[in-house]
């Protein structure tokens, strides 16, 4: 193609700028098609900080890392009272009144300014979130502590339950600490706008990671971030696709990070940045399923609920006698409604190993003969006029209908040979970038399943103490407990399928490999004869030898080095067994427990002991 022609094209498609958050460095298109101009070949955008100017190393991204330290600081904090005791143990930590106060307002111990959160999150905080802590974690210890006579009507282990689910989420926002990156953490004690509430929310599952439709630019920081992590950059790197093809993807509007074309790129050749960048923009910006919260509201309603109806059955008081039971009772209420925000963690686990084995599969899709339509492949950018919200729940799949592809009768597939060896090697960096897209969201949420389970097995542990020890309790508690193992255990074996799906999915490409390799080796044995073909021949052998190194990469990557994991284990149906099975056996001993000891209750649905 005329190179002027090329430049003309490059400059008549409209690509859309979004902004970094990242705090490392800033991506910049002129900055990466300056790199990539003196590039030799692929192989050195694959040797990125090799290639990289000396000075530029120190700003690349390096893997998210689990930090026992920000760990337990962080629970440490958490587990204080808020407003009067948190702020000060962190005045004790960071000895600096300056950094203590930035992190206290970061962190929401004791909002109050501001310039670090909104007024909604200020009111929030201090009609809602303190004191519900302080209620729940009060509430414990009069039960624990108090005089006897005057919390009697109070069963122990339902304050423990309620209070857990409090303990609970502050483990997960322990968990979310520990896995931020060294320049997010050094950034919690400056003053905002360093840090300020629009990065934390970023940070945020819940929030930034469920809908990041919403936060313009977090998924190209996060696909950014994760090319440092594998030392490549995918815009140096194309795949070599049909003509066609690649002429309808040069003219696709897109972000210019990500753009199809570059400037020293084949009639015949796309960037794979930009195939990753259409795959994840068609998975991740579909918001996260209202469906999943209203399950989450109804779940904690009914496990609140459970308990006062049980005692206006039996006749009690629904709040207690004296005023140490009824600041007992509401701290109860409070932590079984807060067990909403962890159901709610459970399901955003299992929407996110969804959405990265959707993002797997399509490019596994891609190199499957005949490939994918390109229309269905193609992200559409929402129209401005549109609400983005709209936009997401109706179509933000790939619809994009090209003027030029209306035109013709057939859709063109994108399809990637996997005998050409740039392909090979195009592929396996995008899948390895892809893999490590958003993994510090990745690594927190294997943990945030793991935890989810611990509290189901925790109450599997309580309810075989009250029936072995046969200590004081309520009817309710019992089904309480029951309904609390179900509802849990049930949104933590959904999480699990989900992930072993994922994991099961890594095997599976690996077939495909496989297979690609022994018909290569076939197609090899016929073309040996064959003078006229000796070139593709030599191709063929080349693109081989690298689908071999794909496999066993695949291999010790995903299956062995990294996989992902629950309670520490690999994910898969042998998770879900055992799971199921410590479950079912501690209800099994809890049956005999209850069985054998003859327990029996009073007209008040107390146990008779």
């Amino acid at each position: 193609m005329d190179q002027s022609l090329k430049t003309s094209n490059l400059s008549e498609v409209e690509h859309h700028k979004s902004e970094s958050n990242l705090h490392k460095r800033r991506p910049s298109k002129e900055e990466d098609e300056h790199f990539h101009s003196k590039l030799e070949g692929s192989h050195e955008a694959a040797k990125l900080r090799k290639s990289a100017p000396g000075e530029r190393i120190q700003h690349f991204h390096t893997p998210v890392e689990f930090s026992w330290s920000q760990f337990w600081t962080t629970f440490l904090y958490e587990n204080l009272p808020p407003v009067f005791v948190s702020p000060i143990a962190v005045l004790l930590i960071e000895r600096s009144f300056s950094r203590a106060w930035h992190i206290t307002q970061h962190r929401a111990l004791c909002l109050v300014s501001p310039k670090h959160g909104t007024v909604g999150s200020i009111i929030f905080a201090w009609a809602i979130m303190y004191p519900a802590s302080w209620l729940i974690s009060s509430a414990l210890i009069l039960r624990l502590f108090g005089y006897e006579g005057l919390v009697q009507n109070v069963d122990l282990f339902q304050m423990i339950l309620a209070y857990l689910f409090l303990f609970m989420r502050r483990l997960i926002i322990s968990i979310k600490y520990a896995y931020f990156r060294p320049e997010d953490v050094a950034l919690l004690c400056l003053p905002a706008p360093n840090w300020d509430e629009d990065k934390t929310n970023r940070r945020l599952v819940g929030s930034g990671w469920s809908d990041p439709a919403s936060f313009p630019g977090l998924i190209e920081d996060e696909l950014t971030c994760a090319m440092d992590e594998n030392d490549v950059s995918l815009q140096g790197i194309t795949f070599k696709l049909d003509k066609d093809v690649c002429h309808v993807m040069n003219n696709h509007p897109t972000n210019e990070l990500f753009a199809a074309e570059k400037k020293n790129n084949q009639e015949d050749e796309v960037n794979s940045g930009f195939i990753i960048h259409q795959i994840l923009c068609s998975v991740y910006k579909i918001k996260f399923p209202t469906f999943f919260n209203i399950t989450a509201m109804i779940c904690a309603l009914c496990i609140t609920l459970l308990p006062v109806f049980f005692r206006m059955h039996y006749g009690l008081d629904v709040f207690g006698e004296s005023i140490f039971e009824n600041i007992i009772f509401v701290g109860c209420i409070l932590g079984f409604f807060g067990s909403t925000g962890i159901m709610f963690f459970g399901f955003i686990s299992a929407y996110d190993f969804k959405r990265r084995f959707n993002s797997m599969k399509k490019l596994g899709e891609l190199i499957t003969f005949p490939g994918v339509p390109i229309s269905d492949f193609l992200f559409h950018i929402p129209k401005e006029g549109k609400n983005n919200h709209e936009q997401n729940s109706e179509n933000l799949l790939s619809v994009y209908k090209n003027e030029e592809i209306a035109d013709n009768q057939k859709t063109p597939n994108i399809f990637i040979d996997l005998k050409k060896r740039s392909n090979v090697f195009a592929w396996m960096n995008c899948r390895k970038t892809l893999r490590s897209f958003g993994e510090g969201y990745y690594l927190r949420i294997q943990g945030y399943t793991s935890t989810l389970l611990m509290y189901s097995f925790f109450c599997i542990v309580i309810l075989n103490v009250i029936a072995w020890m046969q200590l004081r309790h309520h009817v309710s508690t019992i089904y309480l407990i029951i309904m609390i193992i179900i509802v849990i255990a049930s949104i933590s074996i959904f999480s699990i399928s989900k992930a072993t799906k994922l994991q099961t999915l890594s095997s599976s490409q690996r077939n495909l490999v496989r297979k690609e390799i022994f018909l290569q080796e076939e197609e090899m044995w016929h073309a040996d004869s064959q003078e006229n073909i000796k070139d593709d021949l030599n191709e063929l052998r080349s693109a081989k030898a690298l689908l071999e190194q794909v496999d066993e990469s695949i291999n010790f990557n995903d299956l062995m080095y990294k996989p992902t994991r629950v309670l520490g284990y690999s994910a898969n149906q042998n998770v879900i067994g055992s799971t199921l099975g410590i479950i079912a056996t501690g209800a099994f001993l809890a049956i005999e427990g209850f069985s054998g000891s003859g327990i029996s209750y009073d007209i008040n649905g107390w146990f008779n002991y």
